[in-house]
């Protein structure tokens, strides 16, 4: 039974490439961002009537902002995982053309049946291995991130269709006349019921 050595990854000139480019992706601090967008919410009024429509539109301000905000992450979001794609699909076109140029090759062919061949080549890469396996890991992290992303931007758009429906009631009821408008138009709000 041949000795097999796992091939350094010196050796193969473009996994040295596919190691650098890895580690000079940029990484977002996830968690921080996690953290800021799940505290970029305001809550509905109990009370659109009482609060008054300027204080409605306060609200959807804040909320605009957020989104706004919410948006920019949500792209840094799409080009992280994106970059990870490009680097992961890459990184197994390497993996893969290494592993079928030293399949048919000595020591790995003097291997008597096929599963043994295939478990002496995967042996020879086991450091290409390990260099693939840690980007699909952070490729997995980069889509699980641009999902939470995602869905933090969703509920501020929730939540902004849902004020804009408050002042709609408000709206309705001064129409049908179940509160009544400020007396003068520089006086604050105050609705009289």
């Amino acid at each position: 039974m041949p000795l097999l050595v796992a091939v350094d990854l010196k050796s193969i000139p473009s996994a040295v490439e596919l190691q650098k480019e890895y580690v000079d992706i940029q990484l977002p601090d996830y968690g921080a961002l996690v953290k800021e967008l799940s505290e970029s919410h305001t809550g509905l009024s109990e009370d659109p009537v009482k609060k008054g429509i300027t204080t409605l539109n306060a609200l959807i301000a804040q909320i605009d902002a957020f989104k706004t905000r919410a948006a920019s992450i949500v792209s840094l979001a799409i080009k992280n995982e994106n970059d990870f794609e490009v680097l992961y699909k890459k990184a197994q076109a390497i993996y893969q053309r290494e592993y079928d140029s030293r399949l048919p090759q000595s020591p790995v062919a003097d291997f008597s049946n096929a599963q043994s061949r295939e478990a002496a080549c995967n042996s020879l890469l086991a450091n290409l291995k390990s260099l693939l396996q840690a980007i699909e890991g952070s490729y997995s992290q980069s889509k699980s991130f641009t999902r939470i992303a995602n869905n933090e931007f969703a509920k501020l758009d929730s939540t902004n269709k849902n004020i804009s429906r408050q002042i709609t009631v408000v709206q309705l009821a001064a129409e049908i006349g179940e509160i009544g408008r400020p007396v003068s138009p520089g006086e604050p709000q105050k609705y009289t019921f």
